[in-house]
């Protein structure tokens, strides 16, 4: 049975420096800030130490992005996708520019193409899978990308699944992949699962397919597939790196990409594509009015209306008009470790959530432009049902936006909490329920209103946005966290992998890290587990899985493993000056998130504005 018809400081004075570089390599005098260069001049390039011996390419053929760090790429050098610690150097640049899926799969319009698959289908039963890829494909160092590179991949990923990450299903059901022919191989798992096509086959989050000649002698556990002077990382993309440092990694493009000479796509317009880790929003901003970016940073609100209102040439997926993005598929939420106490407490938990106004957080962080959230689950138009259903059960626990500080009253009281002169909860040695906030810098504008609610509930609640906290988030060591938690529908239009997201097969003790982004909750509970169990091997559309959902929902929040407040809306200034033909609410034809594998469609599809 076919299932095809399924539908991430510098300080200013070093940024300076790094732009003098930028300007130094120019083949054309640089213009005022503001204006474009009247003739062409080269992109900006890494500094001049390490970009010697590249070519020129002019700035109107170069596309340069900012994003990942923050302010510098402390990670440049490790280009192994599986392995903790490099999304970095992996997930800005390489995974877009080199990398390519089985199956490209758009979040936002529910729609997927093959890619290196030229063809997949289910067995009757759903428990293999037979992929045929296309002919002619090759890995930029000339070697062909076969059946032995998907195979390879594969296996090698479940044979060392506990110490790898985004390995999306993988672990849980792959038996073994194996090769038919060059072009032809069967995936075979171990129970059906009619949703591994989507979680595990597709872009964003599903296994990379590595060439086979390279990692075959390495430890995949330890190789940092980094070596720019004998041709690493090697990937099969419109692109290649060229150059790599904490400051910016360059992407140059094979004009031998496998798919130009296959007819399968053409030839990108972009020549160069620069990566730049994230700075200090306001320099970011002005950047992007000088037009010396051309994408810029997740952004908020009130700083994209200054940069739309002093640039005409700078736009956004909405145009100029709110709410300026898109709803991405990770619901923004208050993450705490919940087998480390005091979090291990559902009733604990239940209290923070009761403390916190969504309609009032939202409305203040993203200044009137937000969405409020109370599941972890993106209301893109197939939701609609499941939503429906969660209805009847957010009734029964009285669960909405709103604040109920009575009841945090109520439930702190039971646990033996009492307030001080300060309004704050203390214990009975009279310390008080301290929180300290992990907030990155991109949601950095939920900081304040957050611990301000927690705070006038009776929680000693700060928050911090020092970079290093972002791993110890990932082990569990950083108990308390603000960020979001997805892949809710990137990973196919079925409920599934956002339940088993909390389920054990991703649940890791404190210490380890998560081996998926999102696992990061580490709740625990057996009759959950069980209900996922059942729902793996049934299809979106099975009566059964609308039934299994709502039992599942309902432990889930009855438990509150994770405290959402509202939708992600992701708004990156996309700058015309140079580049046109961005994704838009208009023509959706991918995903303009610069840090994920689609963005590849963007690299494709943009037209040189002169």
């Amino acid at each position: 049975m076919s299932r095809n018809h399924l539908s991430y400081l510098w300080r200013l004075t070093v940024f300076s420096v790094v732009l003098a570089l930028v300007v130094a390599a120019c083949a054309a005098p640089a213009a005022p800030a503001g204006e474009a260069p009247a003739g062409e001049s080269a992109a900006p390039a890494a500094p001049a130490a390490e970009t010697a011996d590249l070519r020129e390419v002019p700035r109107e053929r170069t596309l340069i992005v900012m994003n990942g760090g923050p302010n510098q790429y402390a990670q440049f050098d490790n280009h192994n996708p599986f392995i903790p610690g490099s999304d970095q150097a992996f997930h800005m640049g390489t995974l877009p520019a080199m990398y390519e899926p089985l199956i490209m799969f758009n979040v936002l319009t529910g729609e997927y193409e093959n890619w290196l698959a030229e063809s997949w289908e289910y067995n009757d039963d759903f428990t293999e899978i037979t992929i045929k890829l296309r002919s002619g494909i090759k890995w930029d160092d000339g070697e062909p990308l076969d059946a032995d590179d998907v195979v390879y991949s594969y296996n090698m990923n479940r044979d060392n699944a506990a110490a790898m990450v985004h390995l999306a299903d993988l672990p849980a059901f792959l038996e073994e992949a194996v090769k038919v022919d060059d072009l032809t191989v069967r995936v075979v798992l171990n129970s059906p699962n009619p949703s591994f096509w989507a979680t595990t086959l597709t872009t964003n989050h599903g296994p990379i397919i590595v060439p086979e000649h390279i990692w075959k002698d390495q430890n995949p556990l330890e190789f940092a597939n980094f070596d720019l002077e004998n041709g690493l990382p090697v990937g099969s993309g419109p692109f290649k790196l060229v150059a790599a440092s904490p400051q910016q990694k360059v992407y140059d493009r094979r004009d031998d990409w496998w798919a130009v000479e296959t007819g399968f796509k053409p030839l990108p317009n972009v020549e160069r594509i620069i990566y730049l880790p994230q700075q200090d929003e306001s320099q970011a901003a002005q950047l992007m009015i000088n037009n010396q970016l051309d994408m810029g940073p997740i952004m908020q609100v009130s700083t994209l209306k200054t940069v739309l209102a002093q640039n005409p040439d700078v736009t956004m997926f909405t145009g100029q008009e709110p709410p300026y993005g898109y709803l991405d598929w990770c619901p923004i939420d208050l993450n705490l470790n919940a087998s480390e106490p005091p979090y291990d407490d559902k009733d604990i938990r239940w209290a923070l959530s009761y403390a916190i106004d969504r309609e009032k957080l939202v409305g203040l962080a993203e200044a009137g432009a937000g969405v409020p959230a109370l599941h972890k689950f993106t209301p893109y138009s197939w939701f609609e049902p499941f939503d429906e259903a969660l209805q009847e059960i957010f009734a029964k626990y009285d669960y909405d936006t709103a604040a109920h500080l009575d009841k945090v009253d109520e439930i702190m009281t039971s646990k033996g909490w009492t307030k001080n002169s300060d309004g704050l909860w203390v214990d009975s040695s009279g310390a008080t329920f301290a929180m300290n906030i992990f907030v990155p810098e991109w949601l950095k504008a939920y900081g304040p209103p957050l611990v301000q609610q927690l705070r006038d509930a009776g929680f000693d609640a700060t928050f911090d946005n020092s970079p290093g906290l972002g791993s110890a988030v990932q082990t569990g060591e950083q108990l308390e966290s603000f960020g979001c938690k997805g892949p809710s529908g990137v990973l196919g239009m079925d409920p599934y992998f956002m339940l088993a997201v909390y389920s054990a097969q991703y649940f890791r003790p404190t210490g380890e890290p998560a081996p998926i982004w999102w696992a990061t909750s580490r709740w625990q509970n057996e009759e959950y587990d069980a209900l996922v169990e059942q729902i793996a091997p049934l299809s979106a559309d099975d009566p059964q899985t609308m039934e299994l959902f709502k039992q599942a929902m309902e432990i889930w929040v009855s438990e509150m493993p994770d405290i959402y407040v509202g939708q992600l809306i992701i708004r990156y200034p996309m700058n015309t000056t140079y580049w046109t033909n961005w994704p838009t609410e208009d023509d959706v034809y991918g995903f303009p998130h610069s840090w994920q594998h689609d963005f590849m469609l963007t690299f494709i599809n943009l037209q040189p504005a002169q």
